[in-house]
């Protein structure tokens, strides 16, 4: 490669900081409904599936069992891959893997009360889902793949990102 171009690839790396981030979330169902999350970040409020990102060398699998500890002090079995969506915002790029997750029967999650990200949790209708503000904003795939018993093939639904309401 001529130092022309090596140099333009560093200068376009320079002035577009956005890196790829990978977050691992669960889809932990309960009859008819699913566990959510609310955050509070850049002054808004909404409602995310429980997860985060993954550290430098973790697999994917101890990166969510880790994020569920600490945002929601639950234990939990990692089942399937069942969605992999991107958020390709203009200021962040965020790879969502969402797996299916098991927690034992009465297990009740308790919210970090030192995150200041975290605003709540509530065991949510999955039919509710179109109606909230939901992010990503996968309600239609989630359904599914609650309905199909977590048996269908990985729905790749590539970017997903939407402007946010204001």
């Amino acid at each position: 490669m001529s130092t022309s171009l090596v140099s333009l690839a560093s200068l376009v790396s320079a002035f577009n900081p956005v890196v790829p981030q990978i977050r691992v979330a669960a889809i932990i169902a309960r009859d008819d409904q699913v566990l959510l999350v609310e955050h509070r970040k850049r002054g808004q409020r909404y409602w995310v599936l429980p997860g985060g990102r993954v550290q430098g060398s973790e697999t994917l699998e101890a990166g969510l069992r880790r994020e569920l500890r600490e945002e929601l002090s639950l234990k939990a079995r990692v089942g399937p891959l069942v969605i992999v969506c991107e958020t390709l915002a203009p200021d962040r790029h965020v790879v969502n893997l969402i797996f299916q997750a098991e927690i034992g029967e009465g297990s009740e999650p308790r919210l970090d009360e030192h995150d200041p990200v975290l605003a709540g949790w509530q065991w949510v209708a999955v039919n509710r889902l179109p109606r909230m503000d939901f992010r990503p904003p996968i309600a239609d795939p989630l359904r599914s793949v609650i309905r199909e018993g977590f048996a269908g093939p990985v729905r790749t639904l590539g970017d997903t990102w939407r402007p946010e309401k204001t």
